[in-house]
C-alpha cells in the first residue's frame, strides 16, 4: 500500500495527476489512499520531488538513481543502436561475466508490462556440461519423434548447431501462462535486455528452436530448475562474446511492414 510522508510532501499532488487507476486521491491537502485497485507501477513515485511516498513500508523509489537528462544526439545513437543490432551465433569460449548478465536481467525488471505483472522469470545456464547434455536430449528427441530433422541433419553433416550456435551462456525466459500477456510482457522483457546486452558488446540471438524444444522434451525439465506452477518457456537467447562475424554495413530489409494512416 502506497503512503504519504506527510513531513517530506509539500503537497504538489503531482502523484494523484500521473496514477493510471486513480487509486490516490486527496485529503486535508494531502495525496491518499482511495482503496482503489493499484497496479504497483510506482508512477507516482517517479513524479514526487520529495521521495515523499513509501510503498509496504519502504522508499517507492529508488533514492540513488535520480533522472538523468539524455545527450542532444541520443536519438541518433538509439537509430544506428537499432539498425546495426545483428544475431550472433559464432561466440569465444568464454562464458558472459555472471555480475554482467545479472544486472541486465535486473534491468529487464524496468520494462513495461501489461499491468505491471511482470510474468518473466530468467534462467541461465553456463556451464558447458549442461549445455552439452541439454543438446544430446534435443538430438535424441528429434530423431525419436521426427520433430525438426533439420536439427539432426545440419548438426551432422554441417557440424552446425542451428539450435545454440557456439553460445556458452543460453538464458531461458519463462512467464505464467496466466498473466494477461505473458507472450507480449516476455519479448518487451528480453527485447529490453538483448539491446542493453548488445551495446556492452555481447552478441546474442533469438533461439526459437530451443524455446520449443524447452517446452516439448522432458529430458530438459530434468536438466533445468523446475518451472513455477503455470509458467511456460516463452523465449531463449544465444549469448557470448562475438567472434569470426564482423559487420560492416546495415542490411536491407526485404519485407517491410506496411504502415497506415487514418
Amino acid at each position: 500500500m502506497i503512503k504519504v510522508i506527510k513531513d517530506k510532501c509539500v503537497k504538489c499532488l503531482k502523484c494523484v495527476k500521473v496514477c493510471p487507476f486513480t487509486a490516490l486521491g486527496v485529503e486535508d491537502g494531502y495525496p491518499a489512499d482511495r482503496g482503489k485497485m493499484c497496479i504497483e507501477c510506482m508512477h507516482c513515485a517517479a513524479a514526487c520531488p520529495e521521495g515523499a511516498l513509501t510503498w509496504e513500508g519502504e522508499p517507492a523509489a529508488l533514492e540513488a538513481q535520480q533522472v538523468l537528462p539524455l545527450s542532444a544526439d541520443f536519438a541518433d545513437q538509439l537509430e544506428a543502436h537499432v539498425l546495426q543490432r545483428r544475431s550472433y551465433r559464432h561466440f569465444k569460449d568464454t562464458p558472459v561475466d555472471r555480475e554482467v548478465l545479472q544486472h541486465v536481467l535486473e534491468l529487464a525488471d524496468w520494462a513495461p508490462s501489461a499491468k505491471n505483472q511482470h510474468p518473466h522469470g530468467w534462467i541461465v545456464i553456463d556451464t558447458k556440461e549442461t549445455i552439452d547434455k541439454m543438446m544430446m536430449a534435443i538430438v535424441d528427441y528429434s530423431k525419436e519423434s521426427g520433430v525438426s530433422p533439420e536439427i539432426v541433419r545440419e548438426l551432422e553433416s554441417e557440424n552446425n548447431n542451428v539450435v545454440m550456435g557456439e553460445s556458452r551462456t543460453l538464458i531461458l525466459c519463462h512467464a505464467d501462462s496466466k498473466a494477461i500477456n505473458a507472450p507480449a510482457d516476455s519479448a518487451i522483457a528480453m527485447t529490453t535486455v538483448e539491446l542493453l546486452l548488445q551495446a556492452k558488446g555481447i552478441g546474442t540471438c533469438w533461439a526459437g528452436y530451443l524455446t520449443r524444444m524447452c517446452n516439448a522434451v522432458p529430458a530438459l525439465g530434468e536438466l533445468l530448475p523446475p518451472l513455477p506452477e503455470n509458467h511456460a518457456y516463452y523465449g531463449a537467447f544465444m549469448v557470448g562474446y562475438p567472434e569470426r562475424e564482423d559487420y560492416v554495413t546495415v542490411p536491407a530489409r526485404l519485407k517491410k511492414a506496411e504502415i497506415k494512416w487514418v
